[in-house]
């Protein structure tokens, strides 16, 4: 294992392990913001390993000659059971590694609560653990989580008993290729840019392709992972190749961005580099795990949003006048089901829309496309409102959650946390250390 040396040369690096994968069924997401975290560490002279299976290469080159690191990376894995997942990790931190690990971050939905609770019995009082986590949806025993979802609650962490919680936009993990663009000035005339982010997205990207309406004056570019299947993508270029282009060069899409009069993304990390650099959007939240990113869009009306992902049938009525799109009216749900899904998002307050800049509608409807083909019409016609959201956008969002998250595993130390009782009954065989 290669062990740098401090600028002056007197102490060992600290040594960060990451436990992440990537690929075409899992996306892009949480390869990128590791990478955010492992690149924000190096600059302050960690070494940093990345274990995991898929890892994509290419990406982890580091062009800035300010930062003289590299992101090792270990093959790890597939495997079919996160119990043997977990198993084969604890077992490359001793054999790999020795334990001299001064942080093991964990970034996947993979792993139970059994497997936290592994982790934190056979490394106990050697290997702090940061668990990134965006679901709360399990108990996660770790010395730290993080949680880069802005608004997002820490209740469900402090009922855990969690040492340290990193929880909200403060610590949102926004690449340095981003927040380098952040002073870019913003232009009407710039692209109009789609990504719906780094897994096989074919369906809900075609989808919003299908919605934009012919003879628009911005050049569009459609940006996907190459391992995205692209023939349908293609196609649709194919009809007007002058104003449309497709993009898949990974390194070339912060620039893309930065240049964009107007983003539709997906809910997850490309939305909030978009709210980084302030630029009007319309997101599309169609996953389970992208229903905070609703709740932020509701509660602070910073982009148009179309939210299939809670299949709530309601009655719907939108009318697009003149200059702008005017009011998008919903019936009330009942009050039982606000109360279920503000139980649900945690920081929901509520969930009718405020502002007037979100639409729910089901799968079976095709007001989402209407919607979408009106505010690209009148996007244009309406500076007020999109001043008012970049605003918002960018000052929910300011870039430095990566440096406050790494100011904490500077000084990071194993702390006990609190584990069941069947955690300790559980029997592994052949797990001496």
């Amino acid at each position: 294992m290669p062990i740098g040396l401090n600028r002056r040369g007197l102490a060992p690096s600290k040594t960060a392990v990451f436990r992440v994968d990537a690929g075409p069924g899992i996306g892009m997401g949480h390869f990128m913001r590791c990478r955010t975290l492992a690149l924000e560490l190096i600059k302050r002279k960690w070494v940093v390993f990345f274990v995991g299976s898929g890892l994509p290469k290419e990406l982890l080159n580091i062009k800035d000659s300010r930062v003289n690191a590299i992101i090792n990376l270990v093959e790890f894995g597939p495997f079919d059971m996160s119990a043997n997942d977990s198993n084969a990790l604890v077992a490359k931190l001793a054999n790999t590694f020795g334990l001299s690990v001064d942080c093991l971050i964990i970034d996947t939905y993979f792993y139970t609560r059994e497997d936290f609770a592994f982790i934190q019995r056979f490394c106990e009082r050697r290997v702090p653990v940061m668990v990134i986590d965006d679901l709360a949806n399990r108990d996660t025993p770790a010395q730290v989580v993080l949680n880069p979802n802005p608004l997002f609650s820490s209740e469900p962490y402090q009922r855990q008993k969690i040492p340290n919680i990193l929880c909200g936009e403060n610590y949102t993990l926004i690449r340095p290729e981003i927040l380098a663009l952040r002073d870019r000035p913003y232009s009407d005339d710039g692209l109009i840019m789609v990504t719906m982010g780094g897994g096989d997205v074919v369906e809900p990207l075609l989808k919003v392709l299908q919605a934009i309406p012919d003879g628009m004056p911005n050049r569009i570019c459609v940006s996907v992972s190459a391992n995205c299947p692209l023939d349908a993508i293609n196609e649709w270029i194919s009809r007007d190749p002058t104003m449309r282009f497709l993009n898949v060069d990974s390194e070339r899409f912060p620039e893309l961005l930065a240049n964009s009069a107007f983003a539709i993304t997906g809910g997850g990390t490309t939305l909030w580099e978009v709210y980084c650099l302030g630029i009007p959007s319309l997101c599309l939240v169609w996953v389970d795990n992208q229903k905070q990113t609703s709740v932020v869009i509701k509660q602070q009306a910073t982009s148009f949003l179309i939210d299939l992902a809670e299949q709530i049938n309601m009655e719907l009525q939108s009318d697009f006048v003149e200059k702008g799109i005017r009011t998008l009216k919903n019936e009330f749900a009942p009050a039982t089901e606000v109360r279920r899904r503000e139980l649900e998002n945690h920081s929901v307050s509520e969930v009718i829309r405020r502002d007037k800049t979100s639409l729910l509608v089901d799968n079976d409807s095709n007001a989402d496309s209407n919607f979408i083909g009106g505010i690209l019409r009148e996007f244009r016609n309406m500076p007020e409102q999109w001043l008012d959201m970049m605003r918002k956008q960018r000052g929910l969002i300011d870039g430095s959650g990566a440096a406050r998250c790494a100011d904490l595993l500077d000084t990071l130390v194993w702390q006990p946390v609190d584990l069941l009782d069947s955690d300790w009954r559980r029997s592994f065989e052949n797990w001496t250390l």
